[in-house]
Order: C-alpha cells, then sequence, then structure tokens
C-alpha cells in the first residue's frame, strides 16, 4: 500500500485499520483522554478530541494538570531568589554582632540559709499563712529569686503537713537553734 498524498509506503498497521494516509499526511487529530470518576474512587479513561479534552477539564474539578494560576512563591520565583542569594553569601564572612553595653541589673538575692532561718521563725510564731506571705512578699521585692521562693513554698507546705507531735518537736528544736 501507498499513501494516497506523499506516495509513500503506508504501515500495514494503518491499512488494515482502513486508512489511506501515512501518520504525516493525515488530518485527523490525535485522541486525548478525559478521567472520569463515578464514585469516590474507580475512575475510568474516556478517549476524546483535544479540543473535548481542553474543554472538560475547565469543567471537572477534579481535573489533572495545571489550569489554575500559581500563588505566592511558585509565582514570583521568590524561592529560587533566596537560593541565588543564599549561595552568592555563603562563602562570605559572616556579619560580627555589636553587642551594647547597656547596664545590666546586677541581682543580690538572700541566701537560701539566711531565707529558710527567717521564714521558718515566721512559720512557728506567726503559723504557715504568715510565713507563706512573707515569701511571697519577699519575691515581690525581688529579695529572692523564683527557685528559692518554689522551695520555700514547698518547704513550709511539708512543714504545715507535719502531725501536731512532729511540729512541737521541730518547734521546740529550731526555738534552740534560732
Amino acid at each position: 500500500m501507498i499513501c494516497s498524498k506523499c506516495e509513500s509506503p503506508l504501515d500495514s498497521r494503518r491499512a488494515t485499520l482502513g486508512f489511506n494516509k501515512c501518520v504525516k499526511c493525515s488530518d485527523i487529530k490525535k485522541y486525548s483522554s478525559h478521567t472520569v470518576y463515578p464514585h469516590k474512587t474507580g475512575g475510568y479513561i474516556q478517549p476524546v478530541s483535544s479540543e473535548q479534552s481542553d474543554h472538560l477539564k475547565k469543567l471537572d474539578r477534579r481535573r489533572v494538570g495545571s489550569g489554575r494560576v500559581a500563588k505566592g512563591i511558585f509565582a514570583d520565583n521568590s524561592w529560587d531568589r533566596w537560593l541565588e542569594s543564599y549561595y552568592k553569601n555563603i562563602y562570605s564572612k559572616p556579619r560580627k554582632i555589636k553587642l551594647s553595653k547597656k547596664f545590666r541589673k546586677k541581682f543580690s538575692h538572700m541566701k537560701t540559709k539566711t531565707l529558710y532561718q527567717k521564714v521558718v521563725k515566721t512559720f512557728i510564731e506567726y503559723g504557715y499563712h504568715r510565713a507563706v506571705n512573707e515569701v511571697n512578699e519577699l519575691y515581690s521585692k525581688d529579695k529572692i529569686s523564683l527557685p528559692q521562693k518554689g522551695k520555700m513554698v514547698s518547704n513550709l507546705a511539708d512543714l504545715q503537713m507535719m502531725t501536731s507531735k512532729e511540729k512541737k518537736f521541730f518547734k521546740k528544736l529550731n526555738k534552740d537553734q534560732l
């Protein structure tokens, strides 16, 4: 078989399908496909012309391809610009960070031993609530740190949880030392 337009030899497969023109001379456009989803899954492919395929892609919400306009990083190539500046500056010397010599407040907190003696003395004389209030006042006046406050409140809670016999023994023992 020979092509009717260019008279070149025709492929036997085209001849069996009933075509009399070669692929180069043919005016029949290539078929495209459109994916149809009748359910959530289990889609199938429907052969359509390329014009119909473009139209169906516009209508279909599950379309494949890039019909939408990019936004953000992809649209303005900011990622590429960032990468370019990164590679440009990767081997340059790092900037020196200037530290300002501002006045830094020096903390002068009470020593834990002195604080413990003072708070325990208040606990023995006036009770738990007054001792906790004293610790809170010292903290608000910035005379003790937050960890010291936490430890002292915890110690006061332990002292408060003692039995009456243990408290008497503790008070007697500490009155002698204080």
